[in-house]
């Protein structure tokens, strides 16, 4: 038995059409463990089911769902009511990069809904029988900017600390029991995240200089699942010990220097 394995039945992971929830499915699987892969664009959800399915013989199931709509959690309920889920993997997220008072108030709503609804109302469905079969995980991926106050990233850098604390106020919660949680904080990783969030393309080649491999990020984060409450890898962990250091106006005025000079959001 794999060392995921102990915590029995599938694995749900939202945002697995790609970047870290790929990743993540493709090391569970790895592991021996079935998936629910859960996302946006079905076609890749299918091809990413056969692969898994063809290299590791695990049972795969693939829903299309955006987790901003309302009524999901009903149709992930009714998708899942037959198969145990003993991990579950809170990934999908989406940004709005720019000036506060010109970013898409449908977008703003959205991205509360994805970032902080969608994982909240998860956990709080299949917690229980986690807790009942005394056994499971959970795994919240929050970001670097849930340490820091991110001008021209407000309400996605304000989304990410709350998943960062309600990751770890679930892990005190639960740390005495056979339930375990652990609150990933990755700097940029090299994915499709840059390009959705309307960077240019000049703009996502330079991001992607700075940024991790997702596969890194979800070997780091299965690694010391049971073992941390929260893991920030590379030089994420270092920036975020700063953080909270320094006074934040300083904190603030250094990610506005760094922001401008990586990204040419526009200025008010």
């Amino acid at each position: 038995m794999s060392r995921l394995q102990r915590y029995g039945g599938w694995a749900l992971i939202t945002g697995a059409s790609s970047g870290l929830g790929r990743a993540f499915a493709r090391l569970m699987a790895a592991e021996g463990i079935d998936c629910v892969l859960v996302g946006l664009e079905g076609e890749r959800l299918e091809a990413l089911a056969r692969e898994l399915s063809a290299e590791h013989s695990v049972c795969c199931r693939t829903l299309e769902q955006d987790l901003a709509d309302d009524g999901f959690l009903e149709r992930v309920e009714a998708f899942t009511a037959d198969i145990p889920v003993g991990i579950l993997v809170n990934n999908a997220g989406i940004g709005c990069g720019g000036a506060f008072a010109t970013r898409d108030p449908k977008r703003i709503a959205q991205i509360i809904k994805l970032n902080c609804l969608a994982p909240v109302v998860l956990t709080r469905a299949f917690l229980p029988q986690m807790l009942a079969r005394n056994a499971g995980a959970i795994i919240m991926v929050a970001s670097l900017q849930a340490f820091i106050s991110s001008p021209f990233e407000a309400t996605y850098c304000a989304s990410k600390a709350f998943d960062l604390h309600f990751g770890e106020s679930l892990w005190g919660e639960l740390r005495k029991t056979s339930v375990d949680v652990i609150t990933v904080c990755p700097a940029g990783m090299k994915t499709d995240f840059f390009k959705a969030d309307g960077l240019s393309g000049e703009d996502c080649t330079r991001m992607w200089k700075v940024s991790a491999c997702p596969e890194s990020v979800a070997a780091l984060t299965l690694k010391k699942l049971g073992r941390k409450s929260v893991i920030a890898p590379n030089v994420a962990g270092l920036v975020g010990f700063l953080a909270r250091l320094i006074p934040r106006r300083w904190s603030i005025r250094v990610v506005e220097f760094v922001t401008r000079r990586l990204v040419h959001y526009e200025q008010l």
